[in-house]
């Protein structure tokens, strides 16, 4: 694929540089016919401005690939201005034509490495081809010419977002004592990439921020309202509803997020909304699943069945249309038909213990004791699992509550006491280490952090604190191993970047230092402490 581009674009200036008068001839066809005045101009005097009029004309109509010809032309004739570089770029890529697109824009890049437009708009190319990486050096890139660019950050923060890298979203938006407003966009993925990370209280501050600053973002309206659900605010959630509602009534998406918490929460006008869903959206899947569900709890097990098949036919890959479905055929002794269902759901992913319990019954009503009895054991393990996992949830945020307040020992007792119902999960150890950090517990620590990386190779921030401890006790080349595995998890993490470059400057590798220090510049360019390490590799090691 890259040779034949490499071809094509020989070609094209090929044509350009022997037959100037072919673009003059081919603004008269019809396709691209330009206002009388103009055609004749550039048929008269085909110098280069003649031909970014006629581009500025075109692209002004729309007519892309017109403007992307003229453009080429104008270019052709003054091969030094970054400006006509970018236009035709910039219209090739408004013809949806992303891959010729990019040599014109790298061109213009290279001619004016200061201006920005070209950063952005190859950015977007390299976005819709899914070269996802490449795209985010063009988006750093464009945020080294301007810290604040708007499209730059709504950009990398949205890549970002799609790789599922939130601690680097999180320290691009995030950043303490910056006074840039936020567009929308980016208080949407500032508030995910919260969110996502648990820190629930940060997500619901940056939407309602977000939605304070644009009062008619409905995606703003749509995610602040879920997360104050996931804090039990359902009220709180309501009333954000409430207002994105006034302002989009026939917005669907919204009127089913409404109704889907309405029921989670069990609230009483949830029944006379969910039947106005379904008079206005008969065919929406999601709507017939919730009335199911509503008329379930009611009670009313055949019009439950009904708006559970109906939903199903629409999707069938939803696992909790299958479990509902499951449950009410089981109680209209359809017990066959409730088993398929029921091991349906779970084969979809279904992990309720509520589902394995209801088949487990089944299975002993249709006489099948011995996988009824391996039913009921796995229902039991998931209850006690979930039990778990929420009293060390709240373990958890008490232990967060007195890291807060200051109280390092308090907090490790109850981070230990979250432990102790949830083994597994990497997060507590790691923010056992912190506490323990604190409290000068270094041999604790360790053990911590180490725990953390067993459950997750991929934890970053553990990677990257026991790379530290490395270090400080001298062991340098464990610490450089443990960075690398930091930078690799979290490619977009800059502290790492900055350690590891430390890290390799003290074994005297000065090239790979300096690639490293250059990579945290490119995440975050005003980071003060990469630029001065960066200055102080420069000193020490000069390029020869």
């Amino acid at each position: 694929m890259a040779r034949q581009s490499k071809i094509r674009g020989v070609g094209i200036w090929a044509i350009f540089a022997v037959m100037p008068w072919f673009f003059a001839s081919s603004l008269a066809l019809a396709t691209c016919a330009a206002p009388a005045a103009l055609s004749d101009r550039v048929k008269t005097s085909p110098n280069s401005q003649a031909f970014a009029d006629a581009g500025n004309w075109f692209a002004g109509q729309k007519q892309f690939d017109c403007a992307a010809t003229a453009f080429a032309s104008a270019f052709q004739l003054n091969t030094n201005s970054a400006s006509l570089a970018y236009l035709w770029g910039l219209s090739l890529y408004s013809a949806g034509r992303d891959e010729p697109a990019i040599q014109p824009l790298s061109r213009a890049k290279q001619l004016d490495p200061s201006d920005i437009r070209p950063h952005l708009v190859l950015a977007e190319v390299l976005h819709r081809m899914k070269k996802t990486r490449d795209a985010e050096a063009e988006w750093r890139a464009a945020l080294a010419i301007d810290p604040d660019s708007e499209p730059a950050l709504d950009g990398l923060s949205q890549d970002l977002i799609d790789e599922k890298d939130y601690t680097a979203v999180i320290a691009l938006l995030d950043k303490p004592g910056s006074s840039r407003v936020r567009s929308p966009q980016q208080s949407l993925n500032l508030g995910i990439a919260y969110a996502v990370t648990a820190q629930l209280d940060a997500a619901a501050k940056a939407l309602r921020e977000g939605l304070n600053n644009d009062p008619g973002s409905l995606p703003i309206a749509d995610e602040l309202s879920m997360v104050l659900m996931l804090q039990g605010r359902d009220e709180e959630a309501f009333r954000v509803l409430d207002l994105a509602l006034e302002k989009h009534p026939d917005d669907q998406k919204t009127q089913i997020l409404y109704l889907r918490i309405m029921v989670s929460s069990h609230n009483a006008k949830a029944v006379e909304i969910a039947h106005k869903l379904l008079t206005a959206y008969p065919d929406q899947w999601e709507v017939s699943y919730l009335n199911g569900v509503l008329e379930s709890q009611e009670a009313d097990s055949s019009a439950a069945r009904t708006h559970l098949e109906r939903s199903i036919s629409l999707k069938p890959d939803y696992p909790a249309s299958h479990a509902e479905l499951g449950k009410i055929l089981a109680q209209l002794g359809e017990l066959s038909a409730a088993r398929e269902h029921l091991e349906k759901a779970i084969a979809l992913g279904d992990t309720e213990p509520e589902t394995r319990y209801s088949l487990a019954m089944a299975l002993k009503r249709l006489g099948d004791v011995a996988e009824a009895q391996e039913m009921l054991q796995t229902y039991q393990q998931l209850n006690k699992a979930r039990a778990d996992k929420v009293q060390a949830a709240g373990k958890a945020e008490e232990g967060d509550q007195a890291m807060s307040a200051g109280d390092a020992a308090q907090a490790a007792t109850l981070y230990r006491e979250a432990l102790s119902s949830d083994p597994d999960e990497p997060l507590l150890y790691y923010k056992l280490s912190k506490a323990l950090d604190k409290l000068k517990d270094i041999a604790g620590e360790r053990e911590a952090l180490q725990r953390a990386i067993q459950l997750n190779a991929n934890f970053a921030d553990a990677q990257d604190q026991m790379g530290y401890l490395a270090a400080h006790e001298g062991d340098v080349a464990q610490a450089e191993n443990y960075f690398h595995a930091a930078v690799r998890a979290a490619p977009s993490n800059v502290p790492a970047w900055i350690n590891l470059a430390a890290t390799l400057a003290s074994e005297s590798k000065w090239q790979e230092a300096k690639e490293a220090v250059s990579r945290a510049l490119e995440i975050d360019p005003e980071n003060s402490q990469a630029r001065q390490l960066s200055r102080a590799l420069a000193d020490s090691n000069p390029a020869p």
